[in-house]
């Protein structure tokens, strides 16, 4: 599996046709499912994902999105998945299309349950916290605002 990762301040997804989703303050999480991905994987992949300190606080400290508390935008995104050959790109390591879904939907299942049980816990109460995903399987246009290039690409 192939998770990529972003901090960002604003963010906006949508299909061609209309707006699908937006956050604010909080993190971005592109992720593709390789041949052989399980489910076993996933909940160490939500854990690290929503732990690693990549979000800046308004005191300037690197902090999680779950201490911040934040926002989390979930995007499919098979071409991280690509290998080129020759001048093309190639696809032939990524899941199929059914069980990329179904792992993609635990997935964001397992992040709700988990920023949301973060921020029930953390003392800043009252800070909006929310899971928003991308449509699996779709193309969709996105619109990033963010405070520095920050990406980080994770295997697991």
């Amino acid at each position: 599996m192939h998770p990529s990762t972003h901090a960002c301040v604003y963010l906006n997804l949508s299909d061609f046709l209309f707006l699908l989703t937006q956050i604010h303050r909080g993190m971005v999480i592109y992720i593709c499912f390789f041949k052989g991905a399980t489910d076993d994987v996933l909940p160490k992949m939500v854990s690290t994902l929503l732990n690693l300190r990549l979000c800046e606080s308004t005191s300037g400290k690197m902090v999680s999105v779950s201490e911040l508390p934040g926002s989390l935008l979930i995007v499919p995104q098979a071409t991280l998945g690509g290998r080129n050959k020759g001048r093309a790109m190639q696809y032939h390591n990524n899941i199929n299309k059914e069980e990329g879904l179904r792992l993609y939907s635990k997935f964001v299942s397992l992040c709700e349950k988990e920023l949301v049980a973060a921020a029930a816990a953390s003392a800043t109460s009252g800070a909006e916290v929310t899971v928003k995903h991308g449509t699996y399987g779709n193309r969709q246009v996105l619109q990033l605002d963010t405070n520095g290039p920050y990406t980080h690409l994770m295997d697991f």
